[in-house]
């Protein structure tokens, strides 16, 4: 099973990456782009679809990533500190 899955993974990366190498050569357009903080005269835009789409990726995996860390400490530290409330309630109770 464990191959099985392997093998449909590299599939579906060999098919993304047949899907971005036919952007690139059907769209032989050239274009200007004018960024924010840079400006490129000609550019074929079919390389400008598939590097914005590669940095979207990769900008998204990377805060993805981040966000779920973050939200599984939250999760923790939440956890925690229920215990500890718990654990002092009932060490009140066998002090009294």
């Amino acid at each position: 099973m464990r191959r099985l899955w392997i093998a449909v993974r590299w599939v579906a990366m060999l098919l993304f990456f047949l899907a971005g190498l036919w952007m690139v050569v059907v769209n032989r357009t050239e274009i200007s782009l004018n960024l924010m903080f840079w400006h490129v005269t000609a550019v074929n835009a079919g390389v400008a679809l598939l590097a914005s789409f590669m940095i979207g990726s990769l900008l998204g995996l990377i805060v993805g990533l981040n966000l779920y860390v973050y939200f599984k400490l939250q999760g923790q530290v939440w956890w925690l500190k229920r215990q500890t409330q718990q654990l002092r309630s009932l060490l009140a109770e066998k002090q009294t």
